[in-house]
């Protein structure tokens, strides 16, 4: 009896010793890079830069030839532009749960090849109404694709790379659509032949990053379950629902992307009304701070990463982005430039960390995690569209005087510093259990 009952003892010794192993084998395993993954990280970032930043903002310098083209008047190209917003908006949740449902491998093909079309459908408009429902459905496609790219990069980046991986993904597209807006009109239209066959040429490229999708994305889900099921889908959409910190999040990410695209809709005005400058002077001057924003977008996050913390990397970059956001009005020359150059990293900060924070919440599965970051898109665009409309207002009310623009767009920042320091709960590799707590 006393063999067997050691037996016994030393077998449940051996099973709890396997068992801190086997614990131990997937905590290291979660804080290690698989080779694979930069695969993952190459496709996204060029997806990232060609088919986001290159295929939306190589419009925009071909608005005042397109309404000649089509005979439209300035309102009407307004809605055009409004369109992929419009179309984000509406299709971001429903993307959140179709990736979900077919698992983002799939989800991200299907709407990278629809971005391929739409994108094409661009060049091929001969009137109005052909060339807005092409904006539409190509702002539609953004919204059923763009929220697979950090959902890809949470699967296969642990928790101390993440924030890095996200903040220079999210660069991408913010360096394509300023190389966008340089090039476009100057070099590639000559080159190719006009705003057209652009278009049409990165449809084509489009097409090509969908089939390296398809070809190389593989899932890595830390469950049994690669994909959901319809009532699992609804149950997490549910849970999102109910989310405080997801709510937070949304909130969030409406009002930094309201105030970052009122900043470029409104500040080359003030540059050329306030400071006298020609439209080429104000340009550059802002595409200046949107080439700052790539760099504030990597520097930001990891430095989030290195210290295993996000809610204090927001805190100071809301600090940063409320002083700059005030200052902004009262200096030129080099003071100016320095200003321009701090000011993105309010923005670019804790934009990636965005949609880092809800993969590092505990009580959110990442088979549903489609539904948590559609809705922080659906929220961004829903800010990117009614925010510089508000802040138009506010300057038409009291123009020429900028300070109460400036003022609004530095409490956006005081804003947000408090829903982060009230509301969100710390996450990160470096997080205690207790900060992190269990999502709610």
């Amino acid at each position: 009896m006393g063999v067997k009952i050691s037996s016994i003892r030393s077998a449940r010794f051996r099973g709890a010793d396997s068992i801190r192993m086997d614990n131990r084998q997937m905590t290291e395993g979660k804080n290690t890079v698989e080779g694979y993954a930069w695969i993952v990280f190459a496709i996204v970032l060029s997806t990232q830069i060609i088919a986001l930043g290159f295929g939306m903002v190589c419009i925009p310098p071909f608005l005042t030839t397109i309404a000649t083209e089509l005979k439209l008047s300035s309102t009407q190209v307004g809605l055009a532009w409004g369109m992929i917003g419009l179309g984000a908006l509406i299709f971001s949740i429903i993307g959140g749960l179709i990736s979900d449902r077919i698992g983002l491998r799939w989800a991200g093909f299907w709407g990278l090849l629809f971005m391929s079309l739409s994108g094409a459908m661009r060049g091929f408009a001969r009137d109005y109404l052909s060339f807005i429902v092409a904006m539409f459905l190509f702002g539609a496609a953004v919204g059923l694709t763009r929220l697979n790219f950090p959902r890809a990069l949470s699967q296969w980046f642990p928790s101390k790379r993440l924030g890095m991986v996200n903040g220079i993904s999210g660069s991408g597209a913010a360096f394509g659509a300023a190389v966008s807006m340089g090039v476009s009109a100057s070099i590639l239209g000559p080159l190719v032949g006009g705003w057209r066959n652009i278009v049409i040429l990165l449809g084509g490229f489009t097409f090509l990053l969908a089939v390296l999708w398809i070809l190389l994305i593989r899932e890595k889900i830390a469950d049994r379950h690669s994909v959901a099921g319809m009532t699992v889908v609804f149950k997490g959409l549910a849970y999102v629902l109910r989310s405080k910190t997801i709510w937070v999040l949304s909130f969030i990410s409406l009002l930094l992307f309201g105030h970052a695209q009122s900043w470029t809709s409104h500040m080359p005005g003030f540059f050329e009304t306030g400071y006298a400058m020609t439209n080429a002077a104000a340009a550059r001057l802002v595409s200046l701070s949107l080439f700052g924003a790539v760099f504030a977008s990597i520097i930001g996050p990891t430095i989030s990463d290195r210290i295993g913390l996000r809610r204090r990397v927001m805190l100071v970059a809301c600090v940063i982005g409320g002083v700059t956001n005030i200052l902004q009005g009262s200096f030129l020359g080099p003071v100016l430039i320095i200003i321009l150059l701090v000011m993105p990293f309010g923005v670019g900060s804790i934009s990636p960390l965005l949609f880092t924070v809800p993969f590092e919440l505990r009580g959110l599965r990442p088979a549903i995690a489609g539904s948590a970051v559609g809705m922080i898109f659906a929220f961004q665009n829903l800010g990117a569209f009614i925010y510089p409309i508000l802040s138009g207002k506010l300057i038409d009310l009291f123009g020429p005087n900028y300070y109460p623009y400036f003022f609004a767009q530095a409490l956006v920042f005081a804003v947000i510093f408090m829903l982060v320091l009230r509301w969100l709960p710390e996450t990160g590799s470096r997080a205690s259990v207790f900060e992190r707590g269990q999502e709610n």
